[in-house]
């Protein structure tokens, strides 16, 4: 037997206890981040941003809209082909999630649209 395996206990059941407590913290964070208007994706920081950065950071939120709205249409054919439990899971939870995370990225592509507009002598036109 390897140091530091025991397939009849103790350090199955340690690793088990940590993979579940990392997956509740996980979970906890997921949690905080989804309710907070506020979260920034890695590297963007609009106190620092230039018209550059402001344009790229629209441009990633653009990606990811695109992204839930087409993982929207996956769930609501998944949905549209289940068992009613099944659809009614899906759509109760999947679907506003995803389109909960849409909505704040188009909030959040909105506001850089705006941001490189002003950068550029614009007074923040409405975005496109």
């Amino acid at each position: 037997m390897m140091a530091g395996t025991n397939s009849d206990g103790p350090v199955n059941g340690v690793w088990d206890e940590w993979t579940q407590m990392q997956r509740r913290e996980a979970a906890t964070a997921f949690q905080q981040r989804i309710g907070d208007p506020g979260y920034r994706l890695h590297g963007e920081n609009p106190a620092t941003a230039t018209r550059d950065q402001a344009l790229h950071w629209a441009t990633t939120y653009d990606d990811l809209i695109k992204f839930k709205h087409e993982l929207l249409e996956l769930c609501r054919r998944y949905a549209d082909q289940s068992a009613p439990e099944v659809a009614r899971a899906i759509r109760e939870t999947d679907v506003i999630l995803l389109e909960l995370q849409a909505s704040r990225f188009e909030l959040k592509r909105d506001y850089w649209k705006i941001r490189a507009a002003e950068m550029q002598g614009g007074r923040g036109r409405a975005p496109d």
